[in-house]
């Protein structure tokens, strides 16, 4: 397990789920950067509703790439839109915002590894 994934759990759905791993990783990956993207517009705009839409569905990625620290910034976000606590947002944000770029990069390298 590194820093920010647990890639082993992308191995073992290769074995049940016959794809390639780097083929998951890259999925998932593009997945969780347009959710994490629909985040920041959203927020930006103002749209708790949204933010929260897309908080959920970047945690689901998350969870199944075992990106533990992202999942926890993104279920309190995910909770905070749904409570409208403006300002818990902001904080739970600012923990995605800590977060996603590790994260991000270590599942680049995992997707497409030198």
């Amino acid at each position: 397990m590194s820093s920010y994934t647990d890639l082993e759990r992308i191995r073992r759905l290769q074995d049940v789920m016959g794809s390639d791993a780097r083929e998951i990783v890259a999925s998932m990956l593009a997945s969780l950067t347009g959710a994490i993207e629909q985040i920041e517009a959203a927020a930006g705009a103002g749209e708790l509703d949204a933010v929260t839409k897309a908080a959920h569905a970047a945690r689901n990625d998350a969870m199944t790439l075992g990106a533990r620290q992202l999942l926890d910034a993104l279920t309190a976000l995910e909770s905070a839109g749904l409570d409208f606590d403006e300002a818990g947002v902001r904080e739970a944000l600012g923990r995605v915002r800590e977060f996603w770029p590790p994260t991000r990069d270590e599942l680049a390298g995992a997707a497409d590894p030198p």
